[in-house]
């Protein structure tokens, strides 16, 4: 499609990624890239083909039983984890398209052996640990049970890992006692023959703040696209840029008021550029409350005021007209950046991804 079609387009530079993989793949022993929520909106699809290029990962993560389905249809033929709690009715479609899910409840493993039976395949799984998050996973005093069950349906259930995931990770105390409730666990079921051929804990946070429990594999969403917002290595480089464009430019006095209601009254003379994106298509309504920047023609102009499908801008002193590109995060095409990172700390989101998830279908996502 015509990218002149559209209001914005969020440009994705796969060389960047591809430099990025190759930086986390030579810290880690194996990288689980993850593409839950679109890949973080950048496209699970594309994403997952251009990563294929290296045959060092061999699984992509996902959160949702559709989500793996919709990468299936699309010719990946990767292994697939599904992380997230798999309904009983979403388990037939799961084993059917050769899906790895996580095992996360007493109970599941029938349910799996049960519909892998009826499809004449084994079914996948690895074994989801609940550390301390408390959120899905078998409990640890939940092993011996789980162990039976296991044994019960081993014909049509292949495991071929563990996983878990840390509740606060970069936080010393809790990362190591939840580290070692994972290995007491994935220990016990070793000695009880059950064997993990896979063992992670590791998302991109905890890949940075402690590199020492990578184990087999770290899972990586934003570490793919962006670096740590705390404490940047300068390793990854940032590799999403949000443009769209300047619609209409207009003088306005000091004491007028810019947008619905209240909006923003302002304190002088100044030139106000109407940009051709609202929070329809995922602008986050906090970066004006917050005055976040947008780089227009080389210079940081002050964003005023939001509507669904547009929004203004403070851009006197900016050389700019009706046509002239905006960039809300990330490259500006002629040397300026604005890093998605500092956009979200300025509104109170831990991480620039925040910023890229949300946005709608009618920003054009572009791979160059």
């Amino acid at each position: 499609m015509n990218i002149s079609e559209y209001n914005s387009y969020l440009l994705i530079d796969t060389a960047l990624l591809a430099k990025n993989v190759r930086s986390i793949l030579g810290k880690a022993p194996q990288l689980i890239p993850v593409l839950k929520d679109d890949a973080y909106g950048l496209g699970a699809v594309p994403i997952a083909k251009a990563l294929c290029a290296f045959p060092e990962i061999k699984t992509f993560a996902v959160a949702h039983v559709s989500e793996g389905i919709e990468l299936r249809r699309a010719g990946i033929d990767r292994n697939i984890l599904v992380m997230g709690g798999v309904l009983p009715f979403q388990i037939d479609a799961a084993v059917e398209n050769g899906l790895t899910v996580a095992l996360s409840r007493l109970g599941m493993a029938a349910e799996l052996s049960e519909a892998a039976r009826k499809a004449g395949v084994r079914a996948k799984a690895q074994i989801k640990i609940d550390t301390g998050l408390h959120r899905i996973g078998i409990d640890p005093s939940e092993l011996n049970e789980l162990i039976q069950e296991l044994n019960d349906a081993k014909e049509f259930l292949e495991i071929t890992g563990a996983f878990s995931h840390f509740s606060d990770a970069g936080n010393p105390e809790r990362d190591k006692a939840e580290y070692g409730c994972f290995l007491a666990a994935t220990e016990a079921l070793r000695r009880a023959g059950i064997a993990l051929p896979l063992r992670h804990m590791a998302c991109s946070a905890a890949m940075e703040h402690s590199p020492q429990y990578a184990l087999d594999a770290v899972r990586c969403g934003r570490r793919l696209y962006m670096d740590s917002p705390e404490m940047p290595s300068g390793e990854i480089a940032e590799c999403v840029s949000w443009r769209g464009y300047i619609t209409h430019v207009a003088r306005r006095n000091a004491g007028e008021r810019i947008g619905y209601g209240k909006g923003c009254t302002l304190e002088r003379d100044s030139i106000i550029a109407t940009l051709s994106v609202g929070y329809g298509d995922g602008l986050n309504e906090a970066c004006f409350t917050a005055g976040a920047p947008v780089l227009i023609g080389g210079k940081r102009c002050k964003l005023l005021s939001c509507c669904m499908d547009q929004c203004m801008a403070d851009v006197t002193g900016a050389t700019c007209a009706v046509g002239s590109e905006v960039t809300f995060f990330g490259s500006d095409g002629c040397g300026g950046f604005l890093s998605a990172q500092e956009v979200a700390s300025l509104i109170g989101a831990n991480e620039g991804c925040g910023l890229t998830s949300p946005l709608s279908p009618r920003v054009k996502r572009v791979y160059r």
